[in-house]
């Protein structure tokens, strides 16, 4: 379920932008060099983004990975990394 909302979030652009073109009659006209300009800055952010983010929040070289669990008490212990073997 998961995946199909992320396909559908993908492609809601394109099915959007497809249907403006379609059904937009006599008024739909290019768009103009300043939105494309703005469209494609903001994506460029948005990966720039998602890239910073990913390296911001990864692990050292050589750590792994340990999940949480539900400690003796009841409480939950959170996930963290430690030294691989």
């Amino acid at each position: 379920m998961a995946a199909l909302i992320a396909v559908l979030l993908t492609l809601t652009p394109f099915a959007l932008y497809f249907a403006w073109r379609r059904y937009g009659g006599g008024n739909a006209e290019e768009p103009s060099s300043g939105v494309i300009l703005a469209l494609l800055l903001g994506v460029g952010l948005m990966l720039g983004s998602a890239a910073w983010y990913g390296l911001s929040r990864s692990f050292e070289a050589g750590e792994r990975y340990v999940p949480a669990v539900l400690g003796p008490d009841g409480r939950i212990e959170r996930g963290h990394a430690e030294p691989g073997r």
